[in-house]
């Protein structure tokens, strides 16, 4: 009977422990905000990787994971990323819009093998296509990529839902969900007050 209860007191310390971590552990995703102009985007969580991006005072980002002292942010449409040419086909139909013709394309922070691989994409997905470069296409990054910044460079909001801070007198409100995937293909956003 000693066992028992023993067994039971140990397995209910183990379990209050486990429940314990898992409640401080931080949750994803959450929105940030740029504290600085100049905030680069890199490919990895540390100096070493290659530049993204760079982000303006402000720029609103979907933080997704933390690793050390580094986030990692769903890649705005500003970042650039590369593909080899031999793995898209252009459409006749879309201009700038290619379609991937295999399965796990690298999808790369520069226009080389040598560069830091940031994702993969797999046929049938399309992508933009902004520019060639020696047998490297630059695209705009495909939903869900990903890359890095410093922690200390970007400030974390409590919700995952927030509204952006007015850049501009004439700016538009725009709420944003973290937890939304996002739209696909293009977003237009006017201001409707401006032109009255």
């Amino acid at each position: 009977m000693r066992y028992i209860k023993s067994f039971v007191v140990i397995f209910s310390l183990l379990t209050l422990t486990a429940y314990a971590q898992e409640e401080a552990k931080e949750r994803f995703p959450k929105v940030g905000y740029a504290k600085d102009d100049g905030v680069i985007v890199k490919g990895g969580d540390n100096v070493n990787f290659e530049n993204l991006c760079v982000l303006s005072k402000a720029d609103s980002v979907k933080v997704i994971d933390r690793r050390y002292s580094w986030l990692k942010i769903l890649l705005p449409k500003k970042a650039f990323l590369y593909i080899s040419k031999d793995y898209v086909d252009l459409t006749s139909d879309e201009k700038g819009v290619g379609i991937i013709n295999a399965s796990s394309v690298n999808i790369r922070a520069g226009a080389g093998t040598r560069y830091s691989i940031i994702g993969q994409i797999s046929k049938p997905e399309k992508v933009s296509v902004i520019s060639e470069d020696s047998g490297w296409y630059k695209i705009e990054p495909p939903y869900g990529s990903a890359g890095w910044v410093n922690s200390g460079q970007i400030m974390l909001t409590e919700e995952n839902e927030v509204t952006a801070p007015d850049k501009k007198a004439d700016s538009a409100l725009i709420r944003l969900n973290a937890n939304y995937p996002g739209p696909k293909g293009n977003l237009s956003i006017t201001n409707p007050t401006k032109n009255r």
